[in-house]
């Protein structure tokens, strides 16, 4: 059930009426907090009584409704429903300021009832509040992924791109699930060991990619057990408890997640059996505790999606603008002279591409939501106040398509991190992957992996049309309504650019 189905279905007024003295409590702290001192909330569409702005909120996506009230209200908006208020950041420097700069404050989770409690994730660290375990667990995962560490799992990701570079000759239509399959290839192997694929992978696939599903309908939609927590006891046969049916599977997911790859890499460590992964390194260092466990289930849970969607995104701009793709092409065969794929090690000799992976992060943004974070006290940015225990949304779309920043926002022109005043530029890589303590902990591995894939894919395939069909106006593509947005109806195929091409082809396939 989304938001405006619950502001006029028949279930919202019975909980409204049974809640009368809670919304109550709620309209006078909301009152009572408009002011601090002069500090006035930020701007926003007006409330109604009672419920707030819950018939405001955007139906479906949600990021281009939200970006709406930016050009109506500006670069901070207030919106509040029973029990929630919002502050949407529709500025980088504003967030930089608000999130960055003042992460003991702002950098605590309200993710749903529904999210945390009902699906059985409140041990993710996306979830999980500022304290001992969400600092061990970043730690663990800096430890492994982190700047200093990330390349030693470059010999593992050149092979895995390789093998989906093999995997695309035979696509005719949409590529992203056999990119997704391959990163969560490439993820297994990294986060638990060659071996655990090998036994373990399809599951773990499976798993995952029901389990994201779930993720995204919870993130997208309003469920009522997030404000009225005692719904929890509704048992899951009650007609209309789809919330519960839902709760239970997802919450089956993510045990199976947590608990079962890391009891198997515990009996291949002690066997020696294990290999070289990060499971190895995490317990020979940490030992097997809760938090190492935990660890890898969320580099696993949260690692394939995002990396694959980027890479998805950066092939679906080749296929738009093949005279881009002809551009990047031409940097990679001048850094390889065409006769061995491209490596991570030559990133630095790829500026153009660098500038077209950057471009892929703005343009259409995949993520055009940030998770949200959530006030431990109030703040005043700005001039505005925002009150203790608001959710602060950033608005990535609107960042990252702001014609005051970025000039013809509209265009895929990767020339614009190249020229003059580029550094003043935000980097989308950068909003993408948040603020403060809430940054990915693996965006270095993500964004190595990504780029190393979609350098690959450039220089040996032309990304074209169907046979019959021709290239879409980019100005009509519609995205899916999801946490991740994918391009719908994203139909191709992937031609070997020349002979050279082919000759690599076949020699990758003689050694994977």
């Amino acid at each position: 059930m989304d938001i405006q189905e619950l502001a006029t279905s028949p279930l919202s007024l019975g909980i409204i009426a049974l809640s009368v003295a809670s919304i109550g409590l709620f309209v006078k702290h909301s009152s009572s907090t408009t002011k601090n001192g002069d500090r006035s909330l930020p701007p926003g569409p007006p409330s109604e009584f009672l419920i707030g702005n819950l018939r405001q909120l955007p139906k479906h996506h949600m990021s281009a409704g939200f970006t709406e009230w930016a050009k109506e209200y500006g670069d901070i908006v207030h919106a509040q429903i029973p029990g929630l208020r919002f502050i949407i950041v529709n500025s980088y420097p504003l967030a930089q300021e608000l999130l960055a700069k003042r992460p003991n404050t702002t950098g605590h989770r309200k993710n749903g009832f529904m999210l945390r409690e009902i699906m059985g994730l409140a041990w993710t660290l996306p979830n999980l509040p500022p304290g001992g375990k969400h600092a061990e667990v970043r730690k663990m995962m800096r430890r492994a992924i982190g700047p200093q560490r990330v390349g030693h799992h470059d010999p593992v990701v050149e092979k895995c791109a390789a093998r989906l570079a093999l995997k695309l000759q035979t696509v005719k239509g949409d590529p992203s699930q056999i990119i997704l399959g391959e990163i969560g290839r490439l993820v297994t192997t990294v986060t638990y060991g060659e071996e655990m694929w090998k036994t373990m992978g399809d599951d773990l696939a499976k798993w995952n990619l029901e389990e994201m599903h779930y993720v995204n309908e919870a993130f997208f939609n309003f469920w009522p057990v997030d404000i009225f927590t005692f719904m929890r006891f509704i048992p899951s046969w009650t007609p209309g408890a789809y919330f519960k049916k839902m709760g239970n599977r997802a919450t089956w997911l993510s045990n199976q997640i947590r608990y079962t790859p890391f009891v198997k890499a515990q009996k291949l460590y002690n066997s020696g059996d294990l290999g070289p992964s990060i499971a190895s390194d995490l317990l020979e260092e940490f030992g097997a505790t809760e938090n190492t466990q935990d660890a890898l289930a969320v580099l696993y849970l949260t690692g394939s999606d995002t990396t694959a969607t980027a890479i998805t995104a950066f092939c679906h701009a080749l296929f738009l603008f093949p005279e881009v793709a002809q551009k990047i092409y031409a940097e990679i065969v001048a850094a390889t002279e065409g006769m061995r794929l491209p490596q991570i090690t030559d990133r630095a000799r790829l500026p153009y591409t660098e500038a077209a992976w950057k471009e892929t992060f703005r343009w259409n943004p995949f993520l055009p939501l940030d998770i949200p974070h959530m006030t431990s006290q109030d703040e005043v940015v700005n001039g505005y106040l925002v009150p203790a225990d608001s959710v602060i949304m950033p608005n990535n779309e609107f960042m990252l398509m702001d014609p005051r920043v970025w000039g013809d926002p509209e265009n895929f022109r990767p020339e614009r991190f190249l020229e003059s005043g580029a550094d003043s530029l935000p980097n989308p890589l950068t909003v993408i992957f948040g603020y403060g303590m809430r940054t990915c902990p693996g965006l270095y591995l993500a964004d190595r992996v990504g780029f190393q894939y979609s350098i690959c894919i450039a220089m040996l395939f032309n990304i074209l049309p169907l046979e019959g069909k021709g290239i879409p106006d980019p100005a009509t593509i519609e995205y899916t309504d999801t946490a991740l947005r994918l391009p719908i109806a994203f139909e191709c195929q992937f031609v070997p650019r020349d002979e050279k091409a082919r000759n690599l082809l076949s020699t990758l396939a003689l050694e994977t």
